[in-house]
Formats: structure tokens, C-alpha cells, sequence
């Protein structure tokens, strides 16, 4: 008993490398190996390349101080007094909010009042120091237009981490910050420093924000920094500001787990961020997808006012030469304030893009079912059908990835499943391929001699379904012997009686094998076969029947062979029944033989030895009626026995054929005889014997009812004290 849990339990070396490797993919996957993830950047570009995210409703403009612009009004940095005009030109035409893409960290060296600061002017007239000192300041104009502006303006500044002596003074927060949970500082990216505006910009400017973009290892934008830690205080970035003056709003709330920053809100937005506080950018397509207006041309008047009209506008250069391009994945030359325009656009769309903390563990779910399937699967199947599995599931993990981008914005990593998957199949396939060969041998040996060349080349494809060393499995069993064979055997010769039984077995022994049997022995002149071992077969009841007719029609063919040789008339008797036996290698350690044991064994060979007492050339169990009952074959019942020593009957049906091989006689005949078996079923002995010796008188060659003839005569004579339809007989073998 134990022994044989202990083989029930085992555990083949192909599902410990299986289960090894898949925990390497797990402890890898905490690593995060640069390669993996690089490739993964990939794939999410790949798919974001192919879903944009649609330009919103309001619109997001880009002022674009161009390369025409500087050739036309000159070049960078301009006059703060042109900055000045240019924001006024923009915000009466209405815009939601305007935000610089630039830094005014320097005075305006181009004002004319500096002329008043020169040295050379301190020794001149009064009048004319006077005059000069009433010049205009572009600065002070700059300013003024900030404070006045009809619309919201947000000034941009940048954060340093360089390591110099740095600006480390205090910017100016435009509002209040709320936290929901944990203390989002930790995962804040961290600043020392700042290079921001003149303090008189930043106190009349309606919003200030930062302008800090950080790249990925492979120095492509994907995100951007919504807020971040600049002396242990939470700032916001410049759209997130933008946001903030356009509706009005004075919080802006973080909400925090153990894992990060999860959301930022502000007024009727809720951006969802990685745990750094970052939004992906969902792009709308490459440079220039969003509307751009050449800053010349507003400040020449050259433009539509409406355009501006509830825009989100943002300010800033495309121009070559003042080094504002970046790599984002729709664009390897991308303006710097494009960047933040797509940002824009993604929030005020409601287009984002999420990659969840749960998702990881998705994919190694993931990795873990194809690893388990690829375990259970690669051992049964051929190595170019596992690969082809292995592409399919490979496609149908791309697809499925790109289906959960496509529609629900969820950014679920391909690459590391489709490197795990690969690794796997490659691993194991190559362990299949060294231990496939011994076990090929040992089954060619093992089954060359019971099945055909066609079962033992599948048996090979499948050698985890097999099991030697025995096990209970439902089986359709064949039992088959030429009657008065023991006469015939005396008439021959042994070399004749030698040729007789191989031309005899060799079509019999054909028509098993086609229909997938096993050949279990041969026992004199009877055969003794089985189906659905060692491998599963659903139709094995339909087969074994398919065979016994097969039989019977090779039968004909041989006897019409042997008259020739004035042989004698064959026949032969078969039965077949279906139930749990046990099937193995099973005799002593030097001899043994791949057969079958048990009390359904026993019956299928009593059936056999009925179909002489019967006249029946096929009789089968009411076990196999039952499963073939609305099959194609055409039954008749015989008999309900009960063996002596056995309390539960079995009623017999012989098979005759096929449906459509039944005329209208045979149906008429079977109707007549099922009324007579009625009769004798339910005791009317003398009724059911005048209806049976008709029968016998007119089919006289049918010894059934001969058979029931006289079982009425012994019942009218001796009348049984109680009849239930069942007779008790001895069902042993005739030999």
C-alpha cells in the first residue's frame, strides 16, 4: 500500500527543474535586470505609439518662440518688454491659464534704465540723470503685466541637484497641500537647490511650478514629476499649477500608501502617479501633434483670438539652438514644452495611463500558470508543437497586454512573461529531448508485440499517460474461440493445425489492432484483447463491438478460403464486456506480461462461453448495451442470467450488426420474439412456448428459441415457486 502512494506521489525530475526555474524567474524579477527592463520600456512605447491619446476639449496651444521667430524679432534671450507684449496679446483673447516654459532668473540687461546705473552718468546734469532714470524698466513692465494680466499666469523654475553652491532659498507655494495616509516625502524625488525667477515675477505671477523633467535609464521621457521634495516641503510642477489657477483651486491633496503616492488632486481632477509622485504621459502622437502658433506672428497680430479661447497655453522654444528637445517614445526630437502640453493634455482628457503596483504580481501569476501548463504539457507533446503552444501563448500574452492598453489604459509588461515563457520551453524541451530516447526504447520493446505500429508511434507522443506498473482503469474486454475446435485440432496435423491458427490469428489479430485493442494472449485457439489501455480511449465500447463485427466478416472471408482446401465450416463466439479491471506488467520478476485481472475479466470470457449455449455469435453485457444502446449497432436481448455463487444478474444482448444493415424481416422478427420473451418474463410459460416453437418453426436455424422451447417445457413441467425473469446458470468458459 505504501509503496504504491509512494509512486502515486512521485515527482519526475522535469517538474523540479520546472518549479526551480520558476522561482529564479520570481527572485529575478525583484532584481529587475536592466536589459528586462529597458525591453520593457520598449514595449510600452510600442503600444503607446499605436493607442494616442485623443487632443482634449479644452485645447492645450503651444506659443512657439521658433527658429523663424528669433530671425524675424531676434535672437534669445529677448526683452523682457516683448515677453510683456506677447502675454498681453495672449491673455485678452481669454485663455484658461498661460504657463512659461522659462526662467527669468536674471534682470532684463537690455532696459534702458540701466543707463542711469552707468558710472559715467553719476558726473553728468541732472536733468539728464533724471531723464535716464524715467527710461523704462522691461523688468517692471514684465512684472506689471503679470499682476494685471485678465488671465492666470504660472511661472516656471528649475531644481538642481548639482553639488554646487546653490540658490537654496524659499519658493513661494501658491496654495495649500493636503496628505491622505503615509508621509509622502520618502518617495518624493529629493532637490538642495533651485534656479527660479526674479522674486518680482514670482510675487505677481498668478502660479509658479517647476519645470523639472526626469528620464528614464535609457534617457527617454516617459513621465513627469507632478510634485517632488525641495527642503522636506512638497512643491508642485508647472501643469500641475496650470491646473490650479485655471479652476481657482488653492489645495492640492496627495494621497499616499505604504507603497508610494498613488493620486494628486486638484479641484475635479484626480491624476493618478507611479509611487514617485510621476504621471505617464499618455502622447497624443509625435512633435507638433498638438496646435502650435509662432510667437511672431501673435506679437504681429498674425493670429485668430478665438483659438485662445478656455486654451491651456503654454510658452516656450522648438528652436534648435536653445537646446529644449527631448527624446519621448513617439519622437527622438521632441520640444521640451510640447512635453508639457501632452502632460496637459492626459489630464485634462482623462487618458491615463496606469501601471499599478499590483500589476507585477499579475505577471508573475502569470509566469507561474505557463510554467505550471508548460510542466504538464511539454512532457506529452512533441517539441514542435510545444513550440507552436508556446507561440500561440506568446501572442495571446502580447495581445492581451496591448488589449489592456488599448481599453483600459493599464500598462502590463510583456516582456518578462515572453522571456520566462521562452526560458522555460527551451529548458525543458532540451531535458525532454535527453531522457526522451531511453524511454522510446523501452516502449518500443515493451509494446511491440501487443499493439500496432500506429498506437505504439502515438503511445510514444503520449508516455505520461502510461502507466507499467498497473492500474484500475474502466476497459472494454474481448473474449473470443472457435467452437469445436478441440475436434478439428484432432483431424490436423501439428504443422497444418501451426499454419491453420496463424492464418487464422493474422486477420483477427489485424482487426483488433486497427480499432486501437491491445492483443492480451492467445489461449489455444481463443484471443483475449482489451481497449483503453495503456492509453485512454473515449470510443473503446464502440471499437471493441466495431472489432467483433469485423471478426465475423474476416470469418467469412477465411471460410470461403478453407472450403477451397476442403476445410470445414469455422465458427467462432465472442463476447465482450466493459468494467474496472486492472491493467500492468504483472507476473514474476524473471517473465511477465502487460495484461489485465479482475471479475470483469471473468465475465467477458463467460460471455464468450455463452454464445454457444445461445447460438449467438456475439454477445455482449448489458454494461455495454447501455453505452451503445443509441449507437449505429442493432441489438438483441438474449437473456438475464445470475451466475451460481453471484448475486447480481447480467442481462445478454447479442450484437447482430449494424442499423443500417437491418431489413424489415429481421425487425419484424426481433418484434415477435420480444412478445415471446414478454410472455416468458413474466411467467406465462405455456403462451410464451406455442410463441417460441413458431419462432423455432420459422427461423429453424435460430437456436434461441430451441433454447427457450425447452426452458418453457421445463417450467410448465416444474413450475418455479417464485419467477423474477432471471435464471441461474453456471457461466463458465466452454472449452
Amino acid at each position: 500500500m505504501f509503496s504504491h502512494l509512494r509512486k502515486r506521489c512521485r515527482i519526475s525530475p522535469l517538474s523540479i527543474i520546472g518549479v526551480l526555474l520558476t522561482l529564479f524567474f520570481i527572485l529575478l524579477s525583484q532584481y529587475d535586470p536592466p536589459l528586462l527592463h529597458e525591453l520593457r520600456l520598449q514595449s510600452f512605447d510600442f503600444f503607446l505609439r499605436n493607442n494616442p491619446a485623443p487632443l482634449s476639449d479644452p485645447r492645450v496651444v503651444i506659443v512657439d518662440i521658433d527658429s523663424e521667430s528669433l530671425e524675424k524679432l531676434g535672437q534669445w534671450p529677448w526683452p523682457r518688454k516683448r515677453i510683456a507684449e506677447l502675454l498681453k496679446k495672449i491673455t485678452s483673447a481669454g485663455p484658461a491659464v498661460v504657463g512659461l516654459d522659462m526662467v527669468f532668473a536674471e534682470p532684463d540687461n537690455s532696459s534702458p534704465h540701466l543707463l542711469g546705473t552707468l558710472d559715467d552718468i553719476k558726473n553728468a546734469p541732472a536733468a539728464v540723470q533724471e531723464y535716464l532714470q524715467s527710461l523704462p524698466d522691461y523688468d517692471r513692465s514684465l512684472a506689471q503685466t503679470l499682476e494685471q494680466s485678465p488671465a492666470p499666469v504660472v511661472l516656471g523654475y528649475v531644481f538642481t541637484n548639482s553639488g554646487k553652491a546653490q540658490n537654496s532659498r524659499k519658493i513661494p507655494r501658491k496654495g495649500n497641500f493636503l496628505f491622505y495616509g503615509q508621509e509622502p516625502l520618502p518617495f518624493l524625488y529629493p532637490f538642495s537647490g533651485v534656479d527660479s525667477s526674479l522674486e518680482m515675477f514670482e510675487r505677481t505671477a498668478q502660479g509658479l511650478g517647476f519645470l523639472n523633467i526626469i528620464p528614464d535609464q535609457d534617457s527617454i521621457i516617459r513621465n513627469i514629476p507632478l510634485v517632488v521634495n525641495y527642503k522636506n516641503k512638497v512643491y508642485p510642477g508647472l501643469i500641475l499649477s496650470m491646473l490650479q489657477a485655471a479652476t481657482g483651486e488653492k489645495t492640492i491633496a496627495l494621497e499616499t500608501d505604504q507603497n508610494g503616492i498613488r493620486a494628486v488632486r486638484t479641484g475635479q481632477y484626480r491624476i493618478p502617479t507611479n509611487m514617485h509622485g510621476e504621471l505617464i504621459i499618455h502622447f497624443s502622437g509625435p512633435a507638433r501633434t498638438l496646435p502650435y502658433v509662432s510667437a511672431h506672428k501673435i506679437l504681429s497680430g498674425q493670429f485668430d483670438a478665438d483659438f485662445f479661447q478656455n486654451a491651456y497655453v503654454l510658452i516656450g522654444t522648438s528652436a534648435p539652438g536653445l537646446f529644449d528637445l527631448r527624446a519621448v517614445p513617439t519622437d527622438r526630437v521632441f520640444p521640451g514644452v510640447e512635453l508639457h502640453g501632452h502632460a496637459l493634455n492626459t489630464i485634462l482628457s482623462k487618458n491615463f495611463l496606469h501601471r499599478p503596483e499590483w500589476a507585477k504580481g499579475v505577471e508573475l501569476l502569470y509566469i507561474c500558470c505557463i510554467s505550471l501548463l508548460l510542466i504538464l504539457v511539454l512532457s506529452r507533446m512533441e517539441a514542435a508543437k510545444g513550440a507552436l503552444l508556446v507561440l500561440l501563448l506568446s501572442l495571446g500574452v502580447s495581445a492581451f497586454s496591448h488589449w489592456c492598453m488599448h481599453y483600459h489604459h493599464l500598462l502590463l509588461d510583456m516582456v518578462y512573461p515572453l522571456v520566462a515563457t521562452w526560458l522555460l520551453f527551451t529548458v525543458l524541451t532540451f531535458y525532454n529531448f535527453i531522457d526522451g530516447e531511453k524511454k522510446i526504447r523501452r516502449l518500443r520493446t515493451t509494446f511491440s508485440h501487443y499493439l500496432s505500429p500506429e498506437v505504439v508511434k502515438e503511445l510514444l507522443k503520449h508516455q505520461d499517460n502510461l502507466v507499467l506498473d498497473g492500474e484500475e482503469r474502466e476497459l472494454s474486454i474481448l473474449f473470443s474461440d472457435i467452437r469445436h475446435f478441440t475436434s478439428m485440432a484432432e483431424k490436423m496435423s501439428p504443422d497444418d493445425l501451426c499454419a491453420f491458427l496463424n492464418e487464422y490469428f493474422t486477420p483477427m489479430t489485424e482487426a483488433i489492432m486497427e480499432r486501437r485493442g491491445t492483443v492480451d494472449k492467445f489461449i489455444g485457439d481463443a484471443i483475449m484483447a482489451f481497449w483503453n489501455a495503456p492509453l485512454d480511449t473515449p470510443n473503446h465500447v464502440f471499437n471493441a463491438c466495431e472489432c467483433a463485427l469485423s471478426m465475423i466478416n474476416q470469418l467469412e472471408i477465411l471460410n470461403n478460403l478453407w472450403s477451397q482446401k476442403g476445410l470445414p465450416e469455422v465458427r467462432i463466439g465472442v463476447g465482450i464486456h466493459c468494467g474496472v479491471a486492472r491493467v500492468g506488467n504483472m507476473g514474476s520478476l524473471q517473465r511477465f506480461d502487460y495484461t489485465i485481472m479482475g471479475d470483469a475479466v471473468n465475465l467477458a470470457s463467460r460471455l464468450e462461453g455463452l454464445t454457444r449455449l445461445y447460438g449467438a455469435d456475439i454477445l455482449v453485457s448489458d454494461a455495454v448495451y447501455a453505452i451503445l444502446k443509441e449507437s449505429d449497432f442493432f441489438f438483441r436481448r438474449i437473456d438475464t442470467v445470475r451466475a451460481v455463487g453471484k448475486t447480481t444478474p447480467v442481462t445478454l444482448y447479442q450484437l447482430m450488426g449494424l442499423n443500417k444493415d437491418q431489413t424489415a424481416e429481421n425487425v419484424q422478427e426481433i418484434s415477435t420474439y420480444y412478445s415471446a420473451l414478454e410472455l416468458y418474463n413474466t411467467g406465462a410459460f405455456s403462451q410464451a412456448a406455442l410463441a417460441f416453437q413458431a419462432l423455432k418453426k420459422t427461423y429453424p436455424r435460430d437456436l434461441l428459441y430451441e433454447v427457450y422451447s425447452e426452458r418453457c417445457a421445463r417450467m410448465i413441467k416444474d413450475p418455479p415457486e417464485q419467477w423474477d425473469g432471471i435464471t441461474d446458470i453456471h457461466m463458465k468458459r466452454c472449452e
